[in-house]
């Protein structure tokens, strides 16, 4: 597809990553739950609260990590430019412009990892932004959507 105009589409914090953390979070409490009834007593004794107590402190160190990771997901925009005129050589280039820097840094690769049609999980890589997961969805700028889209898809087999 080698008609993707220009677009610059704003990336920040998205609303179904936070869910997912949270549903994810959620169900591991609940087999957590399950598991510690299902010991129940029994011939364990005294030895039920270790399973309960590893369990929590672990949920509670991967639920700080998830909301960190949440909290500090890249806010910015993603720059699209074409190439005009140019015959068989790349169709254009990828640009990230950070939130609190206002030069863009070129990125050697955006590729789509999942796409859900209405968000999709982005891995960005650059010299100035390392390698990055960015989630965008439609919500954050509706008029263009279809124009990051077609960018995404533009000299992808």
């Amino acid at each position: 597809m080698q008609n993707a105009p220009s677009v610059v589409f704003p990336v920040g914090r998205c609303a179904f990553h936070g869910g997912l953390l949270l549903v994810l979070g959620m169900a591991i409490v609940a087999v957590g739950a399950l598991f510690l009834a299902g010991l129940g007593g029994g011939t364990l004794g005294a030895w039920i609260w270790f399973p309960g107590v590893a369990g929590a402190v672990a949920w509670l160190i991967w639920a700080a990590w998830a909301f960190l990771s949440w909290q500090r997901s890249p806010r910015g925009s993603l720059r699209w430019e074409p190439q005009r005129g140019a015959e068989g050589g790349a169709p254009g280039t990828w640009s990230w412009i950070d939130r609190s820097a206002h030069e863009p840094q070129a990125l050697s690769d955006v590729e789509r990892v999942l796409d859900l049609q209405g968000r999709v999980l982005l891995r960005v890589c650059g010299a100035g932004v390392g390698r990055q997961w960015v989630w965008v969805e439609r919500s954050g700028a509706p008029a263009h959507w279809n124009d990051l889209r077609r960018a995404l898809l533009s000299g992808r087999p």
